[in-house]
Parts: C-alpha cells; sequence; structure tokens
C-alpha cells in the first residue's frame, strides 16, 4: 500500500533568465513499510523532493498525497500540526538541544505536541538504538554516530508515518555511517516504519528497499534493489 504519493511535481526558482526548474513533474510512490534513497548529483533536485515531500517547501504545482489527501490542501496551521505529528525528521546536523538531557531530547516532539508520552514505546526505541546507558547525558558528551541515533530516535518519538532523512550520513565516518543506516533498517523492520532518504552516497543507497535516481530535476531511474547484500 502507497502511503505517500508526488503527482507531477514541479518547483521553480526565480523568473525569466533567472529561471531554475528544481523539480519538472515528478511522480513517485512510496510504499508503507519501506526505506527508500534518493541520489543524484548537486543539483539534481534530490534535496528539493525531500522537503517538498515533507511539507517544508511548497511546491510551483503538483501533489503530494499522504494517506491519498493532498498536504497543501491544509492550512499553514494545519500543515504545521502534520508535520509534528506524521512526520519524523533526521538531518545532517543533529539539531539536538544542548542544555537537556539525551531522554529529554528524544521526548521532545511529543512534549511540543502537549502529549503525554508513551514511556513503554520510548523505552523500546532507546534500546533498540542502544541508547540505555546514554539517556541522562547531554548531546556534546555523545559522538557522532550516537547523537544522530539520538535524532533517529527524536524522529521515532511521535510514531510518525515516514521519516525524511536529508544526508542522514553526511558527516560521519564510514563506519559509523554503516551503524548509523543499519539502525534505520531495524527501524524499518521491527517498528515498521517508512523511511525516505536523500544521500550522495551509492554504497549507502545500496542497502535500501528501492533507489530513485535524480538528474536535473527529473526522475531517471528507479531500482528495486530486492535481496540486499548482507
Amino acid at each position: 500500500m502507497d502511503i505517500l504519493k508526488t503527482d507531477k511535481l514541479t518547483k521553480i526558482y526565480g523568473r525569466e533568465e533567472n529561471k531554475v526548474e528544481a523539480l519538472k513533474d515528478v511522480s513517485i510512490s512510496v510504499e508503507k513499510g519501506k526505506f527508500i534513497s534518493v541520489i543524484g548529483p548537486s543539483g539534481s533536485g534530490k534535496s528539493t523532493l525531500l522537503h517538498c515531500m515533507a511539507g517544508l517547501d511548497t511546491p510551483t504545482s503538483g501533489k503530494v498525497l499522504l494517506n491519498g489527501e493532498n498536504i497543501f490542501d491544509l492550512s499553514d496551521n494545519r500543515l504545521s500540526v502534520l508535520r509534528r505529528r506524521n512526520f519524523g525528521f533526521v538531518f545532517q546536523s543533529f539539531n539536538l538541544i544542548p542544555v537537556i538531557d539525551i531522554y529529554d531530547n528524544i521526548t521532545l516532539p511529543v512534549s511540543l505536541d502537549n502529549k503525554s508520552i508513551d514511556k513503554d514505546y520510548i523505552s523500546e526505541i532507546i534500546d533498540i538504538l542502544g541508547l540505555k546507558d546514554k539517556i541522562k547525558r547531554f548531546p556534546n558528551e555523545l559522538s557522532g554516530g550516537q547523537q544522530q541515533r539520538v535524532a533517529i530516535a527524536r524522529a521515532l518519538s511521535n510514531k510518525p508515518d515516514v521519516i525524511f532523512a536529508d544526508e542522514p550520513t553526511g558527516n560521519l565516518d564510514s563506519k559509523t555511517a554503516e551503524e548509523v543506516i543499519k539502525f534505520f533498517r531495524i527501524c524499518v523492520e521491527k517498528l515498521g516504519e517508512t523511511i525516505v532518504m536523500v544521500t550522495h552516497n551509492e554504497e549507502v543507497a545500496f542497502t535500501t528497499d528501492i533507489c530513485i535516481t535524480m538528474r536535473d530535476g527529473e526522475i531517471l531511474s528507479k531500482r528495486d534493489n530486492g535481496e540486499r547484500k548482507k
């Protein structure tokens, strides 16, 4: 079942001689419970696509359908609520709050939504991500890989429909990057999460279920990775 779709998504920046078509009628579908990567050179439109799919940027035309509903038909307030409740975000820079401990960083989206914390669920994702002995520490006491795992846990905390990851391994060495991707895979397999990830790393893209390649604002190919290499 497709949880997320784009329909003829177009994004244009500038006008006349300064006009840049970052996206050109891009239509893709994301199946629930799949790990999707989007890869392409700088300027290919992959980050613009992710930002539009996540409601962080507004397309010039086209639709983004979450469970069949165009998110851009929503008011700004309702779209903000949807992003907070239905989407999780993991970025290249970890964006953790330095003055609160790891547990409070993880549960921050739930607290901001004025919801009660599902302590059993939070404990489960803390265990899955290997953070049990880190929850009372502060971000600056953790390595880059550990901080990115905290960011993943935070993205999971509101039980989102889709997690968007923008170059999540860009600031990490190859071994740590491999570990972070392993944890993404666990989130898909154990928690049934759906992940859309932008990356420039072909080896990382190979580990996902589906790899979409972009160039010049268009979809060049969509590859089913099938049986992943162990």
